[in-house]
């Protein structure tokens, strides 16, 4: 297995400091990157020989007033720096050495579109990072060159000889994003593979690109019919590969991030109610039969009216909002936090003790009353009262009318409280 750091640091080597400085600005506001301009060589030595600088990625202008362009790309590769060139000029003999030296990419200033395509690859370059790939191939002089080319995007790379040893590493590791496989393998073909693999992974959760180097010229329809997400033809470029892999990876990023606005309350950022039922069902399930301890409560904020109707309905939209955003840093990534409906927020809760769920969900409720949320031009506090049904039933619908039931109770005792 191959992988990169996580860092978040960016060289960018541009000779035109306003360029670099427009390039800097772009980046650092669209991406939440940390970028280090220098505008000749012996600065970005410098930058680079700063300890506390740990670039994951350079930009590079082969243009500079006190080296040569190879003379940069090359030291940035001695210090494991992968390269995107940006340059003004490129020809085909540039463009085979440079694919030689191991880059990144290149871009051309053309155009103002140059700098949004920049960009675009250097997110992709980012959002690679942690992100898991497969390579199968019976060949190992070719998985180290598939390989080789992937971990320089940021992939974290795993290896496979054929598709017998591909399965059980995907049973291990089922976040694996993408997958890369020759065709011509013993024991499992490619298209064999891909096949196996549809049985339990999805096109838009996995992608698979075949590779193979017949003169057949329907395999590449095979493996599409067969799921495959892609095929590439050998021999293929350097440039070919990366565009394929980049083009089906942002992909996989636009379904996912469909799929979640599509799960997510606009306002609250917290899950909505369709998907509550459609997860907490599955999870209600699972803990049945794991024996595990499951618990739901409902949480609604006292006098919300009361805040609409003083302060107005934009500041009872913040009061949601930062209520939504303390909830979601309180409670796990394996918690479902929902907005159930106007002020009410429906919270499920797996592993989590049941003497220990009385505590936490108080210390949630004196953590909401204490704290100041800003509303605009005025700063106001909030209470809420939350009842919970503290073990797993038959249905989930049941275990939220115990909640209900809970919560009515706190109610009319004089909110403010945990009921359980």
């Amino acid at each position: 297995m191959k992988e990169k750091t996580n860092s978040r640091q960016l060289l960018l080597v541009e000779d035109s400091k306003s360029l670099g400085l427009m390039v800097k600005d772009k980046i650092e506001a669209q991406l939440a990157l940390s970028v280090s301009l220098a505008t000749s060589f012996a600065e970005a030595r410098r930058l680079i020989a700063d300890q506390r600088n740990q670039f994951f990625l350079a930009i590079l202008d082969l243009t500079l007033p006190d080296a040569s362009g190879n003379e940069v790309v090359d030291y940035v590769l001695t210090r494991n720096i992968p390269p995107i060139i940006f340059a003004g000029r490129f020809n085909q003999k540039l463009r085979n050495t440079l694919w030689q030296k191991m880059i990144v990419d290149y871009v051309l200033k053309e155009n103002p579109q140059s700098i949004d395509y920049l960009l675009g690859l250097v997110r992709r370059i980012a959002n690679n990072s942690g992100v898991k790939a497969l390579v199968v191939d019976d060949s190992r002089s070719s998985r180290l060159e598939l390989s080789n080319m992937l971990t320089i995007h940021r992939f974290c790379v795993y290896e496979a000889e054929n598709g017998a040893e591909a399965l059980p590493l995907l049973e291990q590791h089922p976040d694996i994003k993408l997958l890369i496989t020759d065709n011509d393998m013993p024991t499992m073909t490619g298209l064999q593979l891909t096949k196996e693999i549809r049985r339990r992974h999805a096109k838009d959760e996995l992608a698979i690109i075949g590779l193979s180097g017949t003169d057949d010229k329907t395999i590449s329809a095979q493996f599409i019919k067969n799921g495959a997400n892609d095929f590439l033809s050998k021999p293929f470029s350097t440039e070919e590969f990366y565009c394929r892999v980049n083009q089906n990876m942002d992909l996989l990023e636009y379904i996912r991030q469909i799929k979640e606005s599509s799960n997510r309350d606009y306002l609250t950022g917290l899950y909505n109610r369709r998907y509550f039922f459609e997860m907490g069902k599955k999870l209600l399930a699972s803990a049945k039969r794991g024996h595990i301890e499951m618990a739901i409560a409902l949480l609604d904020i006292d006098f919300f009216k009361k805040v609409n109707d003083t302060h107005g309905h934009d500041a009872g939209d913040l009061v949601l909002k930062n209520l939504g955003a303390a909830l979601l840093r309180r409670f796990r990534e394996t918690d479902i936090v929902c907005r159930y409906g106007g002020e009410e927020i429906c919270i499920l809760v797996l592993n989590m003790a049941g003497d220990s769920i009385h505590e936490i969900f108080n210390g949630v409720r004196q953590n909401i009353a204490k704290t100041t949320m800003d509303i605009g031009r005025e700063k106001i506090r909030i209470t809420v009262s939350i009842g919970i049904c503290v073990e797993a039933k038959e249905s989930l619908e049941e275990m939220i009318t115990i909640a209900d039931e809970m919560l009515y109770a706190a109610k009319v005792n004089g909110r403010n409280q945990v009921r359980f």
